[in-house]
């Protein structure tokens, strides 16, 4: 029984398809906790509502000074007003592969607070690093920052891994 060429080609084709997307790297979401260290209005309505707000927030259990800021529009700026500057607040963090060749990550829920990921809005952002303190003849002269993610960040706090 000889098989048309057509039936060949799609099979083939699907195939390639299936493997590509088993090749793909998937989404996974993480739960964490956060300080808020900053909160600002960033614009509000004619009723002084706020419209627009960002959040600096701190990873506590992550090593070195691990920082996030996220911006959030009217439903997560009126809500995420009940916590404070100072505040702990659980946080859940969505961590995917981005299509430019790294994984990345944001926060899709702060306290309980949801707030959409809008992927190509800018405001939001992530500063990491980890200090060292140099010394010259058994005195402190300065210290030197690394900004890649190094082993034991990504162990603690894995949605940080760049690759």
């Amino acid at each position: 029984m000889q098989l048309s060429r057509r039936f060949v080609r799609a099979t083939l084709a699907l195939t390639s398809v299936a493997l590509m997307a088993a090749c793909t790297p998937r989404e996974e979401r993480y739960e964490s906790v956060c300080q808020i260290t900053r909160q600002d209005v960033v614009e509000t309505d004619p009723q002084g509502k706020p419209e627009l707000v960002d959040l600096e927030l701190e990873w506590d259990p992550c090593p070195g000074d691990q920082f996030q800021v996220v911006r959030g529009g009217r439903e997560f700026a009126q809500c995420i007003m009940k916590y404070h500057v100072g505040d702990y607040v659980p946080v859940h963090v969505l961590h995917e592969w981005d299509a430019r060749g790294y994984y990345k990550w944001d926060l899709f829920q702060i306290g309980d607070c949801p707030r959409p990921i809008e992927r190509t809005s800018e405001g939001s952002y992530e500063k990491s690093q980890e200090c060292t303190e140099r010394k010259a003849y058994g005195r402190p002269v300065g210290f030197s920052c690394s900004r890649k993610p190094f082993r034991q960040l990504v162990k603690v706090c894995p949605w940080m891994a760049r690759d």
